[in-house]
């Protein structure tokens, strides 16, 4: 099992786990959703003596198996999985209260505690605070609230890509508008909008930050170019401080008003240092399909 590669999927009912372990079983991992954590154990046994090989490994818990075995062994099991095996990543989906009561309602499904909490609200705190522990040992946490299906499929593959490729750190680069507002899962978020706005230049208003036209208009300004250079100069100093502390996944955001003009400029100039840098990434404009400034 040293040579393993296992991901653990957790975190809070109503969060989108059975689809998240869908998406990493379809990167070739062979997967088991809602596994209790006392079968965990003889899993390890029967995988270490079995004759076949089975290099990926995606398992599912959660309270579903019961939350007093969850909450007692559930740590104790990650730990033993990442002393046995030299590739262990555990993800942790969640979402806000509001949106976990709006997903049960419409699907009219009942939470795993409701025969302790029969009010759902009650039923979802409980399980937030049984599952915290768990919580605290997430390699990605990624909350869920503002995803729909396919958006958590693609974070999640772009996820077990970027580990199996390399154990290198995966950084994503996005752009956004403020007024849809900030990326819940953002590390760092750069405000840009005191940057010369192309929205006002009617030649410029209709087009994007990825034109030419747009990157020109921003590189005739010395506010733009100081901020690009300290900002690159930023980013190559933090980044191997960020590697050498074990981070996996980097998220690093910019954001205007509208998410069309000068976030996705600089985020496709800070993506270029990226890629010279030898990480593996992404580029991200969530807001260049909309409206606005």
């Amino acid at each position: 099992m040293d040579r393993s590669f296992i991901v653990i999927v957790t975190g809070l009912s109503g969060s989108g786990k059975s689809t998240a372990l869908k998406a990493i079983e379809d990167e070739g991992f062979f997967c088991m959703d809602n596994i209790p954590v006392d079968l965990i154990m003889k899993f390890i046994e029967v995988y270490d003596s079995a004759s076949f090989d089975i290099p990926k490994v995606g398992i599912g818990i959660d309270v579903r198996a019961g939350a007093e075995s969850f909450t007692k062994k559930a740590p104790w099991m990650v730990s033993l999985l990442r002393n046995m095996a030299a590739d262990v990543h555990l993800i942790f989906l969640e979402a806000s209260k509001e949106n976990l009561l709006n997903r049960f309602k419409e699907t009219r499904r009942r939470h795993p505690l409701s025969e302790i909490y029969p009010n759902l609200m009650d039923a979802i705190e409980a399980e937030m605070k049984i599952i915290a522990p768990v919580r605290d040992m997430a390699d990605y946490i990624i909350n869920t609230s503002e995803m729909n299906v396919h958006e958590l499929q693609a974070k999640m593959k772009s996820i077990i890509t970027a580990k199996d490729k390399s154990r290198d750190m995966y950084i994503e680069i996005r752009s956004f508008g403020f007024k849809k507002g900030i990326p819940v899962d953002a590390d760092i978020v750069m405000d840009v909008r005191f940057l010369p706005n192309p929205y006002f230049v009617e030649a410029l208003k209709d087009k994007t930050g990825s034109d030419e036209q747009v990157k020109e208009y921003l590189s005739q300004y010395e506010s733009y170019q100081e901020f690009i250079g300290r900002f690159k100069d930023l980013i190559r100093s933090i980044l191997p401080l960020y590697k050498k502390e074990g981070r996996s996944y980097l998220n690093i955001a910019f954001g205007c008003t509208g998410g069309r003009h000068r976030s996705v400029a600089v985020a496709e100039e800070v993506m270029k240092l990226i890629e010279e840098a030898g990480y593996n990434g992404k580029l991200v404009h969530r807001d260049i399909g909309s409206g606005g400034r």
